[in-house]
């Protein structure tokens, strides 16, 4: 079947090209093909006026020179010349304005005037060229050859959990420390740097996020934007049970409890299950005898710093003491 579809389509395609009409629109194409070669021809000859984006290539830049400044990756320009030329120029390539670092540069400064611009933009497309407008006429950049200032950064950032879940740790950068390029009398002045602020809020799992940092006037940062991190991890009950601590007590005297231990419950990060470390204290202090005149002491719970514990309790609410003297 397939090989009687070939022959068919053979025989069409043979029955085709005999045809008038075949020929009649042939004929009409090859005649169309050199009007437009006649017109190309024509075209390229002529001054025409166009438009395009122009590259910015800093030269013969020493290594050890920062530019605090924004360089601009390129700008618009528009251009008349004869077709050819811009054709050669603008349409089978990117242009390019070479800016010489030795030549322009001097005190900490890149100063390119606008006859500068207008002889870089010559020299890309042509003596023959006519700029008609640029939208970068001339260029001042500051730069530094002063080795960069490692800076701490900072992440900004408002978190919360939802419910049964824990921002485990502080929000931090990647990286933790950028580099500050500037003057000294402004470097000697800062000691880190800031994320753009945030607020998250009701996370139930891990994000990161990209962030700007905050602009310092007169200092390039590199790089000018971090990684954002945030640890959310979903917390699981614990119970243990405690010694109680005696504080306030007189040397010359000695608190007994009954009993010395009780039990309590709390919540910790799912990674800090398996930690021994108790995160919580259980007190009771001497100089709550003279308020309670009875037979008991209150309990009270305190949170030991760097331990994590979500709502800690107590089974019981107070012990009993003896006072020995």
């Amino acid at each position: 079947m397939g090989q009687n579809r070939f022959e068919i389509n053979g025989r069409w395609w043979r029955q085709l090209r005999k045809s008038s009409r075949f020929r009649s629109f042939l004929t009409f194409f090859v005649f169309v093909a050199i009007a437009a070669m006649f017109w190309l021809i024509l075209t390229l000859n002529d001054s025409i006026q166009n438009g395009c984006f122009v590259n910015v290539r800093i030269t013969n830049k020493p290594d050890s020179v920062t530019f605090i400044s924004d360089v601009p990756k390129s700008f618009h320009v528009e251009v008349r010349d004869k077709g050819s030329n811009l054709m050669r120029s603008m349409w089978l390539k990117t242009p390019t304005v070479n800016l010489n670092f030795r030549e322009l540069a001097e005190h900490g400064q890149l100063r390119c005037s606008r006859s500068d611009m207008m002889a870089a933009l010559k020299e890309t497309f042509g003596s023959g060229a006519t700029i008609i407008s640029s939208s970068i006429d001339s260029l001042r950049l500051v730069y530094t050859d002063r080795p960069g200032k490692a800076l701490p950064v900072v992440a900004v950032v408002s978190t919360s959990a939802k419910a049964g879940y824990i921002v485990h740790g502080a929000p931090h950068s990647d990286p933790v420390r950028v580099l500050a390029y500037g003057p000294r009398e402004i470097l000697d002045t800062v000691t880190r740097v800031y994320t753009k602020s945030y607020v998250e809020s009701g996370l139930s799992e891990s994000v990161w996020f990209v962030s700007d940092l905050k602009p310092i006037p007169g200092v390039r940062l590199i790089p000018s934007k971090v990684d954002v991190s945030i640890d959310v991890e979903p917390l699981v009950a614990k119970e243990e049970v405690v010694s109680v601590v005696a504080e306030n007590v007189p040397d010359d005297e000695s608190l007994l409890l009954f009993p010395s231990t009780v039990r309590v419950s709390y919540y910790v990060p799912m990674s800090e299950f398996s930690d021994e470390r108790t995160p919580i204290r259980v007190v009771v202090d001497y100089n709550e005898i003279v308020r309670h005149m009875g037979a008991r002491l209150p309990l009270s719970i305190e949170k030991v710093d760097g331990i994590n514990a979500v709502n800690p309790k107590l089974y019981s609410d107070s012990v009993e003491y003896t006072l020995v003297r």
